[in-house]
């Protein structure tokens, strides 16, 4: 009885083992989906990686808060002026850019680069979009992670070290290069390319050299030599740079509903951020065009002024796209004429309520009129909706979800090649013809890639160019015009103005407090501070990278590449 006991049990546990193991394969293959695979395509990590650039919406605060308002581009918006134009630093909105950049695009890019090594030409475009990412991450925050950056997975860094900015641009220049000999080296196709580049190895190699160009002439002040010898590589370089319009590099989004921060937790980055959070959360927040860039525009009779400043009753607008705005810039224009106030632009600081407007009566603006009219109960002369309207909106034509996302054109290098030229440097063509032909880039990309109220006429052009001549300041005038050009590229401009330190901006102290009180005086920052947890969770290279700071994280600490103020008046 025993025997027959322990043949039993010793039959069931045996059975048993093979069940187990039958069942753990049967589960394994239950719950494989045969449908996905079980690698990630490095291509479509490039496209993630691009797309995010612009299309993530939950980095775009950042932007919005402070980049566009420190850069004067724009003011009497709720954000800007809480928090740019108060000097207010709060880390849950200066942190996005970091945040958002890191924990996705930098960690894509670097898995991707590590399993593209038989792909060369995909490798390069993961490597010089890398590169893309990383100069906006130092250029806003300075010494950052860069060479342990996304390495957790594949080499177990989970705390990387804060590589020194003059490190970094070193390594841009090395990137860069190297990655301009490996493209067209393989067969493989870019096919996650998703800018304007469409796959082609000499176009991302015209892109790469041309990065190159910024960067070069973002260290020229305070590594000369070097600059000169990277610049003057690339112009050396049988792989050429952006040359025309043509060769622009853009990012392209689609004509796609605005998902808000929906959107960015899903990683849909279909549709152009920026776009969407300048358009503005509700009709009470547009974004509102700075007196500093609209006086500008006003002041020198630039044609592009109507193109980026228009005036809307937007009561009723949709807030999925950019539609049911009234455009009454024309009637806004009659009434200046008839000799009331105009057009009045918010100077930096203050809320679109500050500095309170003279509002044209109701019935000196006919589409006002013929609204109220026609809709008594829509209430577009209500709620202060007239009084906005007499502030320069940003034009509805740069607030699409399918505008393109900037990464370098051919304008911005003829700026580049124009302040050269002004150095001595070995450059085909003297300072005068590469300025010009920039400001007719710029002008021309407003008419191709935007869906702006009327082109910008060849006459328009050359009576503009002929009106501002290079001068005796030609820094100051290339600037001022690339300055302009990057007003969809609000990275490059907060960069670029800092090193340059033109144009000349509005002196934020000359205006006092308006609503929101100034916190940390009235200077503007030139760096973002790091994240807070940075401190908790990667603190000794944290540490480290506050002790070069001075020992505090001090946003008035400038970069290592900015050496001199700013000009303010």
């Amino acid at each position: 009885m025993k025997k027959k006991l322990y043949i039993m049990l010793l039959s069931a546990l045996t059975l048993g083992g093979t069940f187990t193991s039958c069942s753990d394969n049967h589960m394994e293959s239950v719950n494989t989906d045969d449908t996905k695979s079980p690698t990630i395509n490095p291509n479509a990590q490039l496209t993630t990686a691009l797309l995010q650039t612009y299309g993530d919406f939950g980095l775009m605060d950042t932007y919005r808060s402070y980049i566009t308002g420190f850069t004067q581009y724009f003011a009497g918006g709720w954000n800007v002026s809480f928090y740019a134009g108060a000097v207010n630093p709060d880390n849950d909105q200066m942190r996005l850019i970091w945040d958002q950049y890191y924990s996705v695009g930098i960690k894509n890019l670097v898995d991707a680069i590590h399993n593209s090594k038989d792909m060369p030409n995909t490798n390069a475009a993961l490597r010089i979009h890398r590169v893309y990412l990383m100069s906006i991450l130092t250029d806003t925050y300075g010494d950052i992670p860069c060479s342990e950056a996304g390495l957790g997975f594949i080499e177990g860094i989970s705390n990387p070290k804060y590589d020194k900015q003059e490190d970094i641009y070193n390594w841009f220049f090395a990137e860069l290069k190297d990655c301009v000999s490996q493209l067209g080296t393989g067969s493989d196709r870019i096919s996650g390319d998703v800018t304007s580049l469409n796959g082609d190895t000499d176009l991302w190699k015209k892109y790469a050299n041309s990065l190159i160009l910024r960067f070069a002439m973002r260290i020229s002040d305070v590594n000369p030599a070097l600059a000169q010898q990277e610049f003057e590589g690339v112009l050396a370089s049988e792989s050429g740079y952006i040359g025309n319009s043509s060769e622009n590099a853009y990012v392209k989004y689609l004509d796609a509903p605005f998902t808000l921060y929906d959107g960015s937790r899903d990683l849909d980055f279909r549709a152009n951020a920026l776009s969407e959070i300048l358009y503005g959360q509700d009709p009470t927040s547009p974004t509102f065009v700075c007196s500093t860039l609209y006086n500008m525009l006003k002041d020198n009779n630039d044609p592009r002024l109507l193109k980026i400043c228009r005036n809307y009753i937007n009561t009723t607008r949709s807030e999925t796209k950019p539609e049911g705005c009234f455009d009454v810039t024309d009637d806004m224009i009659a009434w200046e004429n008839a000799g009331g106030t105009g057009v009045q632009a918010n100077d930096p600081g203050a809320a679109w309520w500050d500095q309170w407007p003279t509002v044209p009566a109701t019935s000196e603006i006919p589409t006002l009129q013929q609204l109220v009219n026609n809709y008594p109960d829509k209430g577009y002369d209500q709620s202060n909706y007239p009084a906005r309207m007499t502030r320069p909106f940003l034009a509805l034509a740069f607030e699409q979800p399918n505008c393109p996302g900037i990464l370098i054109t051919s304008a911005e290098v003829e700026f580049l090649l124009a302040e050269a030229a002004t150095k001595g440097w070995a450059v085909q063509g003297d300072a005068e013809s590469h300025y010009e032909a920039g400001i007719r880039a710029a002008m021309q990309l407003l008419n191709d890639c935007y869906d702006i109220v009327g082109k910008i006429s060849e006459t328009d052009i050359n009576d503009y160019i002929a009106a501002n001549p290079l001068g005796d300041n030609p820094k100051e005038q290339i600037n001022k015009e690339a300055y302009i050009l990057h007003l969809t590229n609000p990275a490059e401009a907060w960069a670029n103005l800092r090193r340059s330190d033109y144009p000349v901006l509005q002196d934020r102290a000359k205006f006092g407090n308006f609503t929101y009180t100034c916190v940390d005086g009235f200077n503007t920052p030139v760096r973002l501070k790091y994240p807070n947890l940075e401190a908790k969770y990667n603190s000794v290279n944290y540490k480290e990278a506050i002790e070069r700071l001075g020992g505090t994280d001090d946003w008035h600490k400038r970069m290592w590449w900015d050496v001199a103020e700013q000009n303010f008046q």
